[in-house]
């Protein structure tokens, strides 16, 4: 398995967990005056995505910079063929 299938497969599970927020919001989680979000109705902590979104993208930032190296976060990517 290579990086970039890896990459992939982390892009994927980030758009399901993303998705899963818009879920939270559905089943249960509120909004109050103060602007903090209230999911004791719903049937999965919200912290729970919050920390499974952090831990992929800082997995993703990791395996580019073992790739690539630092200079590789900057430098300009090939054209797409």
């Amino acid at each position: 398995m290579n990086t970039n299938l890896i990459h992939n497969i982390l892009n994927v599970v980030n758009v399901v967990l993303a998705a899963s927020v818009a879920g939270l919001i559905a089943t249960g989680c509120v909004q109050n005056a103060a602007g903090v979000i209230d999911c004791s109705a719903s049937w999965i902590p919200a912290s729970y995505v919050g920390y499974a979104l952090m831990a992929i993208n800082a997995i993703k930032l990791v395996m580019n910079v073992v790739r690539d190296g630092f200079g590789g976060l900057f430098k300009s990517q090939p054209p797409a063929a």
